[in-house]
């Protein structure tokens, strides 16, 4: 399924080095899209990193045929690093990745080398 992607709204936030981007997607008679999908097709309209944007919000109402998010492009890696908290940054990763980190991090071994990938 082709992803129908609209961006309604689309501020700058210099204080933090990002970019704020809100969308609405419709999918009627679909389910909501996957996060990774909205991830690649948004780096692809906006013409940036994909490491560097981040999926913060995609939100489904019961019953709508269409999605509401908010997306963050970051100018740099540590912008990210320091404002993202660890459970959105690790949404934003595939599902090797997370279990990869969620299964580091219960036996305490190191595994913020695995964000920078």
């Amino acid at each position: 399924m082709p992803l129908n992607i609209e961006i309604t709204e689309e501020e700058r936030n210099p204080l933090i080095d990002r970019k704020e981007i809100k969308i609405r997607i419709d999918h009627f008679g679909a389910s909501t899209p996957n996060r990774l999908e909205v991830k690649k097709k948004i780096s692809a309209m906006q013409g940036s990193d994909e490491k560097l944007t981040i999926i913060k919000k995609l939100e489904t109402r019961f019953g709508a045929s269409y999605t509401q998010g908010k997306i963050y492009i970051y100018d740099s890696a540590e912008e990210l690093q320091f404002f993202e908290s660890f459970h959105i940054k690790v949404r934003n990763l595939d599902k090797e990745k997370r279990t990869e980190i969620y299964q580091l991090k219960r036996r305490n071994e190191p595994y913020k080398h695995l964000f920078e990938n």
